[in-house]
């Protein structure tokens, strides 16, 4: 083994800066575990230091899909701008956000002169001689951050072994950047657990790397022909094998799967926890631990959502064991002195609501996490979630029509999206969701319908983004495109801006792609709505509408919303009917219901109405579903959600 020479790992900006990279922290622990030496540097502070934090933020957050973090170090990667920026904000900046302003855009403008003065401290935070292998994460805005440091250390240190692997680089994406940038030597098309240690290893003992799957170098380009790339994404993913068992027969652009998820090493984050240390920032954000749970969607592998790339060609679920989960956040926990942590996994294994959630609500962990989740959720499960530690969810609602909904293939109804995410209103933890629109399904009367509803949803959590609907790498609208009218697939503009190549490279570069169809003249008709959902978000909609016993036999709902103040008492039957709403009721349980206490079919229907045009309650699905949350004080879920620390954990 070579001397003094270890792995090195780099995180670059626009990587978050609140928790570690997750992907990182598991090869760090793969090759630790092997014996050999390896760092990870953070260098993604370093930027954030230099531009400050909320500088920072506002890239990484509000420039991701039109790719502003990308464009920003495209000058000191190429040595020039790909194009002018009035061209930038034409096409790519105002599309997005038509209230961005070009007074607003000179602020990113005079980001660019200080990306080279971040690249010279970046180059010079770390002596690249000792570093055998230096591996880029890829994810986030992050490739040609990473790109522009690669080329100084391979023109300094031409022997050190580059390595790329991350979101960016699955499948083709990352055949093309091997391809277009030299300074790379191998690319990791897939998850790279079992195979990055193995080709560490065999750099570092000086011995050439073997064939490994979903592993493709500079020398594997060569040999391929070019028919033989284009196909990489059409091949499934591969089960790894024990990593001593890879052969070169493996097909080339197959990714190593990890079938068992039990068998990895906890993350290893002691490089992020000591940077932060040291950051001047440390003060500025309250950072948390990323976990994983399970890979894959288990809902995906039998009915893919229309628009979802996510997960690429490792869709197959696979789920740790309960025990597994607590024993690591345990470890975590303690290693780290902190309580709070994020899932990184894409849907909760539906089997822990008999395994894992009871036992981390009886493990005595003080941990609080966010998760993603699907809607389809009982009430007593989100008290479940609560009880167990869960203080943010992402809910994955896109929209409340239910036939767009079932075209997307989502699983749910759109009464299910509503009283779930009422359910958290009441829980009042972070709910983070978001709506999309320009479906091919969707109409003039869908968009109507959706701007009444909003009106009496504003005591809703309201979504934290809204767009129109975009074709991602892998999805459905991506393989089959003409089953939706898509035409004309190509990447999206943003990419002309950040990498001066031609479309066809561009085209095997992108995840985000746009595209022609005939309905997008509807779009026009999305526009009240849009704005609607605008100022639902920017707080001009809001108000409450809470319902408390007032005594034994007196139901009292206090309305807030549209700023209006109005109460409404109901007793008995009235009271028992609207509490027994509270879930999606179908018209049949309600008339059974009002039967069993005496009551006729027309007094339920004009109560009915009256609640509807009160906007205590709507029907939707065909179902009755009453709008009103339980107060604090007597709201099972918010007791179930609240620390006595006082602490509400939102992400």
């Amino acid at each position: 083994m070579s001397e003094n020479r270890e792995i090195v790992l780099v995180n670059m900006p626009f990587a978050q800066l609140c928790w570690p990279n997750l992907g990182l922290g598991m090869l760090a622990a793969g090759v630790k575990k092997r014996g050999l030496p390896c760092r990870t540097l953070y260098l993604n502070f370093r930027l954030a230091e230099h531009l400050g934090y909320e500088t920072y933020q506002w890239i990484a957050d509000n420039y991701a899909f039109t790719l502003g973090g990308e464009r920003l170090f495209a000058e000191v990667c190429f040595g020039k701008l790909p194009t002018d920026h009035r061209a930038y904000y034409k096409e790519v900046l105002r599309p997005s956000d038509p209230e961005f302003s070009w007074e607003e855009y000179q602020d990113y403008i005079q980001l660019f002169p200080r990306i080279a003065r971040f690249m010279d401290g970046a180059f010079a935070a770390y002596p690249w001689k000792r570093a055998a292998v230096v591996g880029f994460a890829t994810t986030f805005q992050q490739t040609l951050a990473s790109v522009t440091l690669a080329k100084r250390i391979k023109k300094g240190f031409p022997n050190t072994v580059i390595v790329f692997g991350g979101a960016a680089c699955e499948d083709v994406m990352g055949m093309e950047l091997l391809r277009q940038f030299p300074e790379i030597d191998y690319v990791f098309l897939g998850e790279a657990d079992e195979t990055f240690p193995e080709l560490a290893e065999a750099i570092l003992q000086g011995r050439t790397p073997p064939a490994l799957p979903g592993v493709v170098s500079r020398r594997d380009l060569c040999d391929v022909p070019r028919a033989s790339v284009t196909q990489v994404d059409e091949r499934p993913a591969q089960p790894a094998a024990n990593p001593k068992q890879f052969s070169a027969s493996v097909a080339l652009g197959q990714s190593a799967l990890v079938n068992d998820l039990n068998v990895l090493p906890y993350p290893d984050f002691d490089d992020y926890f000591a940077t932060l240390r040291r950051s001047r920032l440390r003060r500025e954000f309250v950072p948390m631990l990323f976990f994983e749970m399970s890979r894959g969607c288990w809902w995906g592998e039998k009915h893919h959502c229309a628009f979802c790339g996510l997960n690429g060609q490792s869709l197959r679920f696979r789920s740790k064991s309960p025990q597994r989960v607590i024993d690591e956040l345990r470890h975590l926990v303690t290693r780290y002195d902190l309580p709070r942590g994020c899932a990184a996994d894409n849907i909760l294994d539906f089997r822990y609501f008999n395994s894992l959630l009871p036992e981390l609500e009886e493990s005595g962990l003080e941990f609080r996490f966010a998760c993603e989740l699907k809607t389809n959720l009982k009430r007593s499960q989100i008290e479940q979630l609560l009880r167990a530690g869960l203080r943010t969810a992402q809910l994955g609602i896109e929209t409340f029509d239910s036939e767009v909904l079932k075209h997307l293939n989502k699983g749910v109804r759109g009464y299910q999206n509503l009283q779930t995410l009422k359910w958290f209103a009441e829980a009042r933890i972070g709910a983070d969701w978001n709506i999309l629109y320009g479906f091919p399904w969707e109409t003039a009367e869908t968009y109507r319908r959706l701007t009444r509803l909003i009106k009496k949803i504003t005591h809703f959590p309201a979504p934290l983004g809204v767009g129109r609907a975009r074709m991602d790498r892998f999805s459905p609208f991506f393989e089959h495109p003409e089953q939706y009218g898509m035409k004309n697939p190509r990447a999206s503009r943003a990419f002309r801006h950040a990498f001066p190549f031609p479309q066809e490279v561009l085209d095997r570069l992108a995840y985000y792609y746009e595209f022609d169809a005939d309905w997008e003249s509807q779009l026009e008709l999305a526009k009240p709505f849009v704005e609607r959902i605008r100022r639902w978000q920017e707080g001009y909609l809001g108000g409450d509408l809470t319902m408390h016993w007032k005594s034994q036999d007196n139901l009292v709902i206090f309305d807030t919303r549209n700023r209006r103040t109005r109460e409404h008492r109901l007793r008995g039957f009235e009271a028992d009917l609207y509490l027994l709403c509270d879930a999606a009721q179908t018209p049949h349980t309600l008339v059974r219901f009002a039967s069993e206490h005496s009551v006729t079919v027309n007094d339920l229907k004009a109560l009915l109405r009256q609640w509807i045009r009160d906007d205590l309650m709507i029907r939707w699905d065909g179902r009755f579903l009453s709008l009103a949350v339980w107060t604090q004080e007597q709201s099972p879920l918010f007791q179930a959600g609240y620390d006595k620390s006082g602490e509400l954990f939102d992400l």
